[in-house]
């Protein structure tokens, strides 16, 4: 069982940190990028979220601080690592997660999850996060209403 720490953040997120004990050093790899992650950063809060995309960025200048990416996709957490982090041999840099929507997720509604997806209330330092599951989502509102609909994303066109 891991011993985490949630600490709020001053825009609506919130870090959800790792206590390192015996029970995770004796599980720890040192070739696992996920051995090496002191905590999780969300950006906003993760009510109303179904799902998120994850990804590993193989390339960060720092352990702990924000991550910048271009494109239009929509960050939403990443993951800060703990000082012994080595870099990446082949890059030179840090790996680390990055947690995000794409444009055309806000066209999606709870009846879809788009392949690969993680539940955000799932991932913690050092664990990938499970799918989805339909069966624990809300079913709030019909398959035929968007998310951008509902504010739930930051796109500014209407869905078709």
């Amino acid at each position: 069982m891991l011993k985490l720490r949630t600490v709020p953040r001053d825009d609506g997120g919130m870090e959800i940190l790792r206590i390192l004990d015996d029970s995770i050093l004796g599980r720890w790899t040192p070739e696992d990028p996920l051995s090496y992650e002191q905590s999780i950063v969300w950006l906003q809060s993760l009510d109303g979220l179904d799902f998120v995309r994850s990804a590993f960025i193989r390339n960060a200048k720092s352990r702990r601080g924000p991550l910048v990416v271009g494109g239009t996709s929509m960050i939403l957490g990443y993951a800060k690592l703990t000082e012994d982090a080595p870099v990446d041999r082949e890059t030179g840099r840090y790996t680390r997660r990055l947690f995000y929507l794409k444009e055309e997720d806000s066209l999606l509604n709870m009846n879809q999850f788009p392949k690969g997806s993680i539940d955000p209330r799932s991932v913690l330092p050092g664990v990938c996060g499970e799918p989805p599951r339909e069966e624990e989502v809300e079913r709030g509102y019909p398959w035929y209403v968007s998310r951008t609909e509902l504010g739930l994303s930051n796109s500014t066109q209407p869905a078709s």
